[in-house]
């Protein structure tokens, strides 16, 4: 359904920014093995679902439509807000989002604090090639994504928040592209089957981010509350956005504020 390729075409054309993009590409090819072993680990040793290349990169994608959507909206980032240039906003979300996951090659909990420390020098490297006057300030922000982005974590930050959303939403069957063992049959297993397609789109003014969701079966809403939901619910966007679920049943279309 995805391809690296793909997914790297669109963050660019959504980056719109060629500096960065180049440097967000360097990093994903450079620290390829990272979400390689990361990936590795979680599918067997933890038994869960796809936490690899692909996933970073949808969550990357994700995250940068949720930027522009609310920028559309005029809603102003914390960067924004402490002074800085929209493109830190940028760097902030698409690097939490390429490294968010990797502390689950130490465990999966608590698998964001080891992701802040695994990306902790990575970051620093980045942070210091993109920002000259600030670097400490924009490296603080982004891992500060990479923390927040676990539903048992509040956000803090706009990029924090649009980074915690994009990974929830990655439910869809795509992620079971690697999914659960062979033999397990629950309801976790079942739902995240039940999710055919997930797709960011603008909304109004009093919710700007609207989330539609298709289902094979209504199973699925196990996934969007246990999910999707809780993230939302965690972030500094909670009441600004709209799920727009259509179960399978009988086109029935279900639809809510988070």
């Amino acid at each position: 359904m995805y391809t690296e390729e793909g997914l790297l075409n669109e963050i660019r054309e959504l980056m719109d920014d060629d500096e960065l993009f180049e440097m967000y590409e360097r990093a994903f090819r450079e620290y390829h093995y990272y979400f390689d072993t990361t990936n590795y680990i979680v599918l067997n040793v933890y038994n869960f679902n796809d936490h690899g290349p692909i996933h970073v990169l949808l969550t990357t994608r994700r995250a940068l439509e949720l930027l522009r959507i609310i920028r559309k909206f005029s809603i102003q980032t914390t960067a924004e807000k402490l002074g800085k240039p929209f493109r830190w906003s940028k760097f902030i979300v698409a690097f939490g989002a390429l490294f968010h996951d990797i502390g689950n090659m130490i465990h999966r909990t608590p698998h964001y604090q080891f992701s802040v420390f695994l990306a902790e020098p990575i970051i620093d490297k980045l942070v210091r090639e993109f920002e000259e006057r600030d670097p400490l300030l924009l490296k603080a922000l982004t891992l500060n994504a990479i923390y927040t982005h676990d539903e048992h974590v509040p956000c803090t930050t706009i990029e924090g928040s649009l980074v915690t959303i994009a990974d929830g939403c990655d439910m869809e069957e795509g992620r079971s592209r690697l999914v659960h063992k062979k033999d397990k049959v629950d309801i976790h297993a079942v739902s995240a089957l039940a999710i055919k397609r997930v797709e960011i789109k603008e909304g109004n003014e009093e919710e700007p981010i609207l989330i539609e969701i298709w289902m094979k079966h209504p199973a699925g809403i196990f996934q969007v509350d246990e999910i999707l939901t809780k993230k939302v619910k965690s972030s500094l966007l909670s009441g600004k956005v709209r799920l727009r679920i259509h179960t399978g049943a009988d086109g029935e279309i279900f639809e809510k504020v988070v």
